[in-house]
């Protein structure tokens, strides 16, 4: 007799999660492997950080503050927001499951666009709802494609911004426009996970709307910039309402205390995060230069990955860059097709990356 699994679980998309570096080099038999598919910040932590975050080891047999208070009341002051209008999850996906949770039911639908990060497909229809999708225009999202999608069972609609896979962005026109034509009782979230990774002078400063907008919600997270994507935290930004509805979904003591206590002091190293910002930025240039002169086709990226155009078949790429130690994320597995996606590192690991690839793409392509 087989286990009454919920039948609705078998049509769940699988998450295709990056391959290990010791999974690599026990295959191939390599002593160096450079993960470059799940855009962390090799740069590592800001000298100091991580004796901070070792001493707080021996507090560990509390459990940790259910509300997050230390961390909330940091991120109030720093984006100028009552903390009550504040919410911190294990990653930023976990909130999206909150939001889910607290907003979409059977026969509600949330409108995104494909491809797009799968966890809001996937949160969506473990609620028992459906999601529309609209396709990508020239790599970016379509404004007016997304806004024409919605309909009376529409709940929610999900931006991300950088684009994740493709890297691009949503101007402020874009954002505004949508902000203004969206109706009222539907929740838009923006996912900021590379925020961070956006030049000043081209971001959104999308908290600022939060006062006014009871239906706008901001997602952010301490997993890219900050370093701290072992730890799983992330936070959301809304209404005080909406907040307090997610609190009830949310489990209790959903953050551990170091993962807290990280983050809370991942906020002082604010000079490591533009330097940081600001190395990316040259090496994608660097990278965009590269291509360019040997006639590859990329999607100029606002995050802190990039994503190449490498043929029809992308596979045999990603294989021969496995061989030489290099972990990327094949597009099939994206959405997108004879393209690869690759996190920009640091220098040196960006140098010999390149020097690796331009072999590897122009024998794959005799």
């Amino acid at each position: 007799m087989s286990l009454k699994i919920k039948k609705w679980i078998s049509g769940l998309p699988d998450y295709t999660p990056g391959r290990s570096i010791e999974e690599i080099k026990n295959k191939y038999g390599l002593k160096n492997v450079y993960k470059l598919a799940s855009n962390e910040n090799l740069y590592g932590l800001p000298e100091g950080l991580a004796e901070k975050i070792c001493e707080e080891i021996q507090n560990i047999y509390y459990y940790p503050d259910a509300g997050c208070s230390q961390i909330r009341e940091k991120l109030g002051k720093v984006h100028g927001i009552p903390v009550e209008k504040i919410i911190i999850g294990s990653g930023s996906d976990q909130i999206i499951e909150m939001i889910c949770d607290s907003f979409i039911g059977p026969g509600g639908n949330a409108v995104i666009a494909d491809p797009t990060f799968p966890i809001y497909e996937k949160s969506t229809l473990k609620c028992g709802g459906s999601t529309t999708k609209v396709p990508l225009a020239d790599f970016r999202h379509d404004i007016k494609g997304l806004l024409a999608a919605v309909d009376a069972h529409t709940r929610i609609m999900f931006l991300t911004n950088p684009h994740n896979p493709a890297g691009t962005n949503i101007t402020g026109e874009e954002f505004k426009y949508v902000l203004d034509k969206l109706p009222e009782d539907i929740l838009l979230v923006m996912d900021e996970a590379y925020y961070e990774y956006v030049m000043p002078d081209e971001r959104i400063d999308t908290a600022e709307y939060i006062a006014g907008r009871d239906n706008l919600m901001v997602l952010r997270t301490f997993s890219k910039i900050f370093c701290l994507a072992g730890l799983r935290i992330g936070y959301g930004m809304g209404s005080t309402e909406a907040i307090r509805a997610l609190n009830k979904v949310r489990l209790p003591f959903n953050v551990s205390s170091i993962a807290q206590k990280a983050a809370l002091y991942s906020l002082e190293y604010q000079d490591f995060a533009v330097k940081t910002r600001e190395s990316i930025h040259k090496q994608k240039q660097i990278y965009y230069n590269v291509l360019e002169k040997n006639g590859i086709g990329f999607i100029r990226s606002y995050a802190n990955f990039i994503l190449i155009k490498v043929g029809s078949d992308s596979s045999q790429v990603t294989e021969e860059l496995l061989k030489e130690g290099f972990i990327i994320r094949p597009g099939e597995n994206l959405g997108f097709p004879g393209y690869i996606r690759v996190t920009v590192s640091t220098d040196e690991v960006s140098a010999k990356f390149l020097e690796v690839f331009i072999r590897i793409y122009k024998n794959c392509n005799k």
